[in-house]
């Protein structure tokens, strides 16, 4: 004979009432997110901490209202205390910052030959890094799987450091920032038609269930340099690596153009049709005497590798020279080197002083593989290109290296950037974090 236990508080035989349904997170009005993303914002560009009065101000909210974010973002753990400021006569007031350990960003730097995959905090250090040899020269489905794995065993590198909220990526080559697809660079280029069109944003999130953002790496350097404190809001981005490229920051933000092509002055033709042959397939491009790929050429030829001790040792090791070989051949002080660098940078600032007098930045900053050449070159286009403008146009503009990491951080920044925007908080905050919400994994577009 079965028998069945009575519920408490039910009669024998009586059905058991279905249980609720649990509601799924509330989420918050776009006005409450859009005004803590703009406190969040506020915060990180004073690393030293903010004032409640001061964001009262700036961001024109109530005390009440700038109260109740405060407290959600502390709560996020986004912004921490930060001690007390300076007294203007009453008690000092609290301080509060962003905190640059509130999350881990994956990022992943494609150049030409290598490529660096890191676990970063989202204030934009390093953490861990991993960097092999292969890049945007190699079959495109190799190297994503190559990024793949090492992006994996870094996602649980340190099970100590929050999780990655997201990733983000920067290739070599003009990048549709819309959806973050690869665009042909140039008509005529060879070894990379096969990265054309690639679903890269696609296949890397699906593969680490992840937010992924792409962009052109010269930009994501603009946004590094854009990012430190104290930096103008116009600047120039050079990078002088195989190949050459330029970021334009205007008024804080990165300019990326109608198509994706801003700053393409590589393909700016010098020589005209009498110049070297470019991978354009054109002739006479600056990037035909001004590039890595250009100083490579120089520095193997016979009268360089006879004159230069240097490039013959190298030659000797690894029987080929590369750009990287040749800016620290610079900072060793050879002379076949310098007179190398030197030549270029004088060239280089022919086409600065255009683009300076035209647009008028406050900085331009030198980065990729010609910061191992350490201060040489950007003092040489310094003064290269100050003799060729108006002091009015170069009375407030300076001249510096970037840092070796720039990419990296770029990438780290443009993720967590667009993970703490309104438009994409919206969709995760109600879950807590961007970890595992689909949307967020699945969106086509990456300019929302």
């Amino acid at each position: 004979m079965t028998t069945h236990e009575d519920t408490p508080g039910r009669a024998a035989g009586e059905e058991a009432a279905p249980m609720p349904h649990r509601r799924a997170p509330r989420p918050p009005s776009f006005v409450h997110v859009t005004q803590l993303s703009d406190l969040i914002a506020q915060a990180r560009s004073y690393p030293q901490g903010v004032a409640r009065a001061d964001l009262v101000e700036s961001l024109s909210m109530g005390r009440n209202a700038v109260d109740r974010r405060l407290r959600t973002a502390v709560e996020m753990g986004l912004l921490v205390p930060a001690g007390r400021g300076v007294s203007t006569g009453g008690r000092a007031p609290e301080m509060w910052r962003f905190n640059p350990d509130a999350a881990t960003i994956l990022t992943l730097s494609v150049s030409y030959r290598r490529t660096t995959a890191a676990l970063m905090s989202i204030g934009g250090h390093v953490l861990e890094r991993v960097t092999w040899d292969a890049g945007l020269l190699d079959e495109p489905a190799q190297v994503l799987a190559d990024a793949v794995g090492h992006l994996t065993t870094l996602r649980s590198a340190r099970p100590d450091l929050p999780p990655p909220w997201g990733v983000g990526v920067g290739l070599p080559t003009p990048v549709d920032f819309r959806d973050g697809s690869i665009v042909r660079p140039v008509a005529g280029t060879n070894g990379l038609t096969s990265w054309t069109g690639l679903p890269l944003r696609r296949t890397l999130a699906e593969a680490l269930q992840l937010s992924v953002w792409v962009d052109d790496e010269v930009n994501l350097m603009a946004l590094a340099a854009a990012s430190r404190v104290g930096a103008p809001k116009d600047l120039l981005y050079i990078r002088f690596s195989l190949g050459l490229g330029m970021g334009i920051v205007s008024s804080g933000q990165v300019h990326r153009g109608a198509g994706a092509a801003s700053g393409e002055i590589a393909h700016i033709q010098m020589a005209g049709a009498s110049g070297p042959s470019c991978r354009c397939g054109r002739r006479g491009c600056l990037e035909t005497v001004v590039s890595g790929g250009a100083m490579e050429q120089a520095a193997s030829t016979p009268q360089a590798l006879k004159t230069s001790s240097y490039l013959r040792a190298v030659m000797s090791k690894q029987n080929e020279i590369r750009d990287i070989d040749v800016f620290r051949g610079v900072a060793q002080g050879d002379r076949v080197c310098v007179r190398i660098a030197t030549e270029a940078a004088d060239r280089l600032a022919i086409v600065l002083a255009v683009v300076t007098t035209t647009y008028n930045p406050g900085e331009i900053v030198l980065g990729g593989d010609v910061t191992a050449s350490g201060q040489l070159f950007a003092q040489v286009v310094g003064q290269a290109l100050r003799r060729r403008v108006l002091p009015s146009t170069s009375e407030r503009l300076r001249i510096r290296m970037g840092d070796p990491d720039d990419a990296l951080i770029g990438a780290c920044r443009l993720a967590a950037d667009r993970l703490l925007s309104p438009h994409v908080m919206h969709t995760w905050l109600a879950h807590g974090s961007p970890v595992g919400v689909d949307e967020l994994v699945t969106h086509k577009r990456q300019d929302a």
